[in-house]
């Protein structure tokens, strides 16, 4: 019987790293995306949908020095889990963007994402209208100082489908929020505010024209992720949380309530919280690398 030679490694397998640290360029592909494509002096070539050379980009000393392919770009955007890049190609040349979290200039929303009309927003959660911003504590009493979410640096607003872990919910919030706010987007978008989807099912908004705020009066319920207690009558509720509470607030069986009453004007107490969360609450939108 003849020797059997040496077999090739299965097609399906990633590209060799060479030493390179996926998630390291992975972050920094992000950071460049979304944040410092002008610092990056790929103004020239950045099209209104979001999208760049991918040749240019890897001329950059942060990718250059690194000697990062093609082939390595390919797996870090196939195998990232929130899906935060995207690829495509016109002719021969290959263009990359990041999906939704932008701050640089130049980008069109309606390129770059998919308008939701008010069918299209009715339909979410169920039918219930609703999509899911998630913060923590130290920034809520910000949030309502403020008088409701703000994009701060970014131009929109993030919201996710459901929870984390629902089917579908790809981005949108980080697992570790701890203050769920379900916003009624079918209500909003009836006021006259855009809402938009990106290619990773992130929901986003520019906010209220002229101020990028959405308001507290679209906020439907407020809810402690680890309690369960609802925000109401200005404050958190005591006592036990609904049995099966965590059931309660998935996007399949939360029920549209009339918004929480939010107080106009805080207590001092409250009020001097303000300054010590305010930086969280804006770091809540501008943290670049791991942000959904």
């Amino acid at each position: 019987m003849p020797k059997r030679g040496k077999q090739p490694p299965p097609t399906n397998q990633p590209p060799p790293t060479g030493g390179v640290d996926l998630n390291n360029v992975s972050r920094k592909l992000t950071q460049l995306l979304r944040h410092r494509l002008h610092e990056n002096g790929l103004s020239d070539v950045l099209r209104p949908d979001g999208y760049v050379p991918l040749e240019r980009v890897l001329q950059l000393p942060q990718f250059a020095s690194r000697h990062v392919t093609v082939e390595q770009v390919r797996e870090i955007v196939r195998t990232n889990d929130k899906q935060r890049m995207a690829l495509t190609e016109d002719g021969d040349k290959i263009y990359i963007r990041a999906n939704q979290g932008h701050t640089a200039d130049g980008i069109d929303a309606d390129a770059l994402l998919q308008r939701v009309s008010q069918d299209d927003a009715a339909s979410l959660a169920g039918g219930r209208g609703l999509a899911l911003h998630g913060t923590y504590h130290s920034a809520w009493p910000a949030i309502v100082s403020s008088g409701g979410l703000k994009t701060m640096q970014r131009h929109h607003i993030h919201l996710a489908v459901g929870l984390p872990g629902d089917a579908g919910v790809i981005s949108g919030m980080r697992a570790s929020s701890e203050v769920l706010i379900w916003v009624d987007v079918a209500r909003a978008v009836q006021a006259g505010i855009r809402f938009y989807t990106s290619a990773n099912h992130v929901v986003l908004t520019p906010g209220r024209d002229g101020d990028g705020l959405l308001p507290l009066d679209f906020f439907a319920r407020v809810v402690d992720a680890k309690t369960g207690r609802e925000w109401r009558d200005d404050g958190w509720q005591h006592g036990s949380p609904p049995s099966g509470s965590e059931a309660a607030w998935s996007s399949s069986s939360i029920a549209v309530a009339a918004p929480a009453r939010l107080p106009a004007v805080m207590d001092a107490a409250s009020s001097s919280a303000v300054a010590s969360s305010s930086a969280a609450h804006a770091g809540d939108r501008s943290n670049a690398g791991d942000l959904p």
